[in-house]
């Protein structure tokens, strides 16, 4: 597995975080939004880190934002080389599960040995493996995430990032115990039909649904202090940052980060609209890449 797969394997998690088999094979439309603060235009695009051929042309109006960009931002370089270190540094710590999460486990991999090899790692790079194993087993690929499309049309343009993958594995790592577990438990149990509605959600732009499953489902695993950490609170930076970058560029920028990070209340557009910018959604209304 490449670098870029191995840390896409992480950032699959964070923002949609137990997203799995994506049934309905239905029109992608996800969560899209320009931007424009002090004569500054940059574009707001939910993504989805795994995903099939069949996504893709994402639609015109997104296509062609992206074009009209002169760069691309991301939550974090997915190309970036420190992935498979910064696994061995957080994630091979290995801890004994309760008994309700080794049943479970146990459970899931009845049929799977290879998977117990998972249980070699950290709690919480055992549910992301768990996420990307039923992924994997449905059809559906990193290859095929909204970032790694991107980048592959990037050209010369240069990507930036608004996170550091060392930041997002820290805050992965520092979830307590418990919580891990429970989200080991969701990865191999959750109920298809829930990942459905998740996913469903995403492709059908949906803003309000999708903010009421991804909260839900981590509230579940981990109350609002869960919701805090890994949606909230990197909201602020990733807002922050998108400005800072408004601030410097001389073109558009295209910013795709995960959808759960773009809806919902202390979101992302929420708190760009705070700082003063107007944001458009995209879906409900005419956006032109002119501004």
């Amino acid at each position: 597995m490449t670098a870029t797969r191995r840390w896409l394997t992480v950032i699959c998690s964070v923002a949609l975080f137990f997203s799995s088999a994506l049934w309905a094979n239905t029109p992608v439309s996800p969560v899209f939004y320009q931007v424009n603060f002090q004569g500054k235009t940059a574009w707001l695009l939910g993504s989805f880190h795994v995903g099939k051929a069949e996504f893709y042309p994402l639609p015109s109006n997104i296509s062609d934002a992206y074009a009209s960009a002169g760069a691309l931002v991301l939550e974090v370089d997915v190309r970036d080389p420190a992935a498979i270190g910064l696994m061995r540094k957080y994630g091979m710590t290995p801890a004994t599960p309760d008994a309700k999460t080794k049943a479970a486990v146990d459970n899931y991999c009845a049929d799977k040995p290879y998977c117990d090899q998972f249980t070699k790692l950290s709690p919480w790079l055992q549910a992301l493996q768990f996420t990307m194993l039923r992924l994997s087993q449905n059809g559906y690929s990193a290859d095929y995430g909204t970032e790694t499309q991107l980048i592959k049309q990037l050209g010369q343009r240069p990507l930036l990032a608004l996170e550091t993958a060392e930041s997002q594995v820290e805050m992965l790592s520092s979830i307590n115990i418990k919580t891990q577990w429970a989200m080991v438990r969701d990865a191999v149990s959750a109920p298809d039909s829930d990942l459905a509605q998740l996913v469903d959600a995403w492709k059908t732009g949906n803003a309000k649904k999708l903010s009421q499953l991804s909260e839900a489902e981590l509230q579940r695993q981990g109350g609002t202090e869960l919701v805090k950490t890994v949606l909230w609170d990197r909201n602020r930076v990733m807002a922050s940052g998108v400005l800072n970058y408004l601030n410097a560029a001389d073109k558009p920028l295209f910013v795709a980060v995960g959808a759960g990070h773009l809806v919902g209340e202390h979101s992302v557009v929420q708190l760009l609209q705070k700082a003063g910018a107007k944001v458009r959604d995209c879906n409900q209304q005419q956006c032109s890449p002119k501004g």
